[in-house]
């Protein structure tokens, strides 16, 4: 009896229908309108820049966002901040140096609810080789297939191996850099 009773257990588990868990959904950025910025002070005075050129493979379901992943490469050609000798300092060995690097990267490792339309995305930025740890915590908001995104976070250059050698005090460039995303994106059909 108890073989019969454990067989129709088995029978019964294995003829139950599978439970697909669904993917999270594609979401390609609208470049038109969406932006990477930074800002800090040199010189004592604020600046402000962009990046001109970045892609986002983007993988997000609100539902599940432990499932979602974002990588984002940035081109570090691409920065701008409307000030000739700042543009051509970025572009040199000690900042951003786009000859030898010319991609910085951000991919997540987890992310995470944190209230009503609001995440946070851990990952490791990668600039010039050198991998560290971000957080950046970001508000989301999903109409139909479309979804607009806004976060902002404090980077440490130094940390970042960014103007190590001429500047590694803070004196003229701040040792903290405001980091700000936008994005738009639409979800893949």
């Amino acid at each position: 009896m108890r073989h019969i009773i454990a067989s129709a257990l088995v029978c019964a588990v294995a003829c139950l229908p599978a439970v697909a868990v669904a993917a999270p959904a594609v979401w390609s950025v609208v470049p038109a309108q969406s932006r990477i910025g930074f800002s800090g002070t040199h010189a004592g005075n604020a600046f402000k820049g962009t990046f001109g050129q970045f892609a986002a493979n983007i993988r997000f379901d609100p539902a599940n966002p432990a499932a979602s992943k974002v990588n984002v490469v940035i081109a570090t050609a691409s920065a701008r901040t409307g000030d000739k000798f700042q543009e051509s300092s970025l572009a040199g060995a000690e900042w951003f140096d786009p000859a030898a690097h010319p991609r910085a990267t951000f991919t997540t490792t987890r992310i995470a609810a944190a209230g009503p339309g609001r995440y946070i995305a851990e990952g490791t930025l990668t600039i010039k080789g050198k991998a560290t740890p971000v957080r950046l915590p970001f508000t989301l908001r999903i109409a139909g297939d479309m979804a607009r995104m806004s976060g902002t976070t404090t980077l440490d250059r130094i940390a970042l191996g960014m103007g190590t050698k001429s500047d590694p005090g803070g004196a003229w460039v701040s040792k903290q850099i405001g980091l700000t995303i936008e994005l738009t994106a639409r979800r893949a059909k």
